[in-house]
């Protein structure tokens, strides 16, 4: 979920200003266009979720002597005054792991309240600094969307169940969807086999 905060309390922000500020809170925020949004606390499945993933692509990279690094919730620029986005998770590669600076993999795990234009605003921002592919995870169900980018628009790949696995080719490695969702509460499936409280867009 994303909230912008009330702009009758606080003046457009720079980035700079943005980094620098206190929000007095122990939310996370975004910066978009200028306006901190603050982003919903996190769920345990969203929590655990980000552990699985940040583990697996680390480890499976490190493995495959991958010059890339990942990194949770870091601030990453979009442009070069007004827009700060934090994914969850970030994959960064470079000429080796230490000054690896060129993000190349965004994963957003979603809540409910998550919307279709939120979540296309937020994958244009990442196409714009070189972001080749976004993985967004559904919380309720073993389900993914897989984005990635071709000339001027977006492709999207569905996968869905434990069985299923996901190819990132953008850093080299496949995740079993099973890891990902690992000590993961899922939704039961409602009387036509969906889940009942389903949050993928």
């Amino acid at each position: 979920m994303a909230v912008a905060v009330k702009k009758s309390t606080l003046n457009r922000m720079s980035i700079e200003e943005f980094l620098a500020w206190d929000s007095g809170d122990d939310l996370r925020y975004e910066l978009v266009d200028g306006w901190p949004v603050a982003q919903s606390a996190p769920s345990r499945s969203h929590g655990r979720m980000d552990v699985n993933v940040g583990a697996g692509l680390k480890n499976r990279l490190k493995a495959a002597g991958r010059p890339c690094v990942v990194e949770s919730s870091s601030a990453l620029r979009i442009d070069k005054r007004w827009t700060v986005r934090a994914p969850d998770l970030l994959v960064r590669c470079g000429p080796d792991r230490r000054t690896a600076d060129a993000p190349v993999l965004a994963v957003e795990i979603l809540s409910p309240s998550n919307s279709a234009s939120e979540m296309a605003r937020k994958r244009d921002d990442y196409a714009s600094v070189g972001i080749q592919q976004v993985l967004e995870l559904d919380q309720d169900d073993a389900r993914a969307l897989l984005w990635r980018v071709d000339g001027d628009r977006w492709i999207v790949e569905t996968i869905r169940g434990l069985e299923g696995s996901i190819t990132l080719d953008s850093v080299g490695v496949i995740l079993p969807m099973a890891e990902i969702y690992e000590d993961v509460e899922l939704t039961p499936p409602d009387d036509t086999g969906r889940p009942a409280a389903a949050s993928m867009l």
